[in-house]
């Protein structure tokens, strides 16, 4: 998996969430809607709607967080000052008529002092079966060695790489490559986990995301080392209320 994210600037990881996993969590994201409908905004892009809150009110989603087996990963590619920045859940609606043009974009800068070019590093989880017919996620693959450049190649798509897979896959990408979803004409929904992973000594990557207070005061410390960077969303929600 070093290897890959070395040569391309991501990695696939078949099979990250058992189907029951993955049971659970959709379950939790339809209670999510029923009860909470105004934390699904619609954000345009044919029918996207993400959730930056939902960790407030269903725990099930901390594993996605402190996945056992990628978590190691995570903190082997972006090292000891490994912060999470953000969370959030998208979903994609089923477009009937002619898709958007995809927005091809790189979400942070790249870092050319870090060992694999990373100021940000994202995980995605699938939670949905995607393939040729539905809506998918595509990145440009890009060399350890390209991203610690000093001129990054235009962001324009046309050697994008499709990353199809079961529900349960998951993708590590670096968060300055050249990526967007790319949308179909589709009869499915595609549902999907969203996490940013940055450096505690660095800026924080943004202000969406507030961390419930169980991960922030966990009682094991390596979880709240995680946790230490507080958005000022995060901070806020933690104030003790004023009399």
């Amino acid at each position: 998996m070093i290897e890959s994210f070395a040569q391309d600037g991501f990695c696939v990881l078949p099979g990250a969430l058992s189907i029951e996993e993955v049971t659970g969590l959709n379950e939790a994201i339809d209670d999510h809607q029923l009860q909470f409908p105004d934390g699904w905004p619609d954000r345009g892009e044919g029918g996207r709607r993400q959730c930056v809150s939902i960790l407030l009110n269903m725990p099930v989603f901390d594993h996605s967080l402190l996945h056992p087996e990628i978590l190691p990963l995570v903190s082997r590619l972006v090292g000891k000052e490994l912060v999470v920045e953000e969370h959030s859940v998208m979903v994609r609606a089923p477009i009937a008529g002619n898709p958007p043009v995809s927005k091809w974009h790189r979400d942070r800068p790249n870092n050319p002092d870090h060992e694999f070019g990373l100021e940000a590093l994202s995980l995605v989880y699938y939670l949905t079966d995607v393939d040729e017919t539905t809506h998918c996620f595509s990145v440009v693959p890009e060399t350890v060695e390209t991203k610690r450049g000093e001129n990054l190649p235009g962001c324009d798509g046309s050697s994008a790489r499709d990353v199809l897979g079961p529900a349960g896959t998951a993708l590590l990408f670096n968060a300055g490559s050249c990526h967007a979803g790319r949308l179909r004409t589709t009869t499915s929904e595609r549902r999907t986990i969203h996490i940013y992973f940055g450096h505690a000594s660095h800026a924080p990557l943004s202000n969406h995301t507030p961390m419930p207070r169980r991960l922030v005061e966990h009682p094991d410390e390596d979880v709240r080392r995680l946790f230490s960077k507080p958005n000022e969303v995060t901070r806020s929600s933690l104030c003790p209320t004023v009399p």
